[in-house]
């Protein structure tokens, strides 16, 4: 393990959501008292539309200045995201 690797505190896995569901999900998670979530958004392969959670999610979190990245490969790579709530 590297010394740098964090476990996420929980993971939401939204294969299969909608997003008004979406939201519903991420306004629960984020009034928990986590630290580190990985948001497993999919890569929009089975979408008509292309990858619609994953943008969604993202500005979500841009708009209430939370903090997150792209995943490592093993961790999902462009179908996750890091979210960091506290320093």
């Amino acid at each position: 393990m590297n010394k740098y690797e964090r476990t996420p505190d929980h993971i939401l896995d939204l294969h299969g959501r909608t997003i008004p569901e979406v939201e519903i999900l991420l306004d629960d998670i984020f009034s928990k008292n986590y630290s580190h979530v990985r948001i497993i958004t999919g890569k929009g392969m089975h979408s008509k539309n292309g990858p619609v959670l994953q943008a969604f999610v993202k500005e979500y979190l841009q708009l209430r200045n939370i903090r997150f990245n792209q995943s490592k490969i093993q961790d999902g790579g462009e179908g996750a995201l890091e979210v960091f709530l506290k320093a």
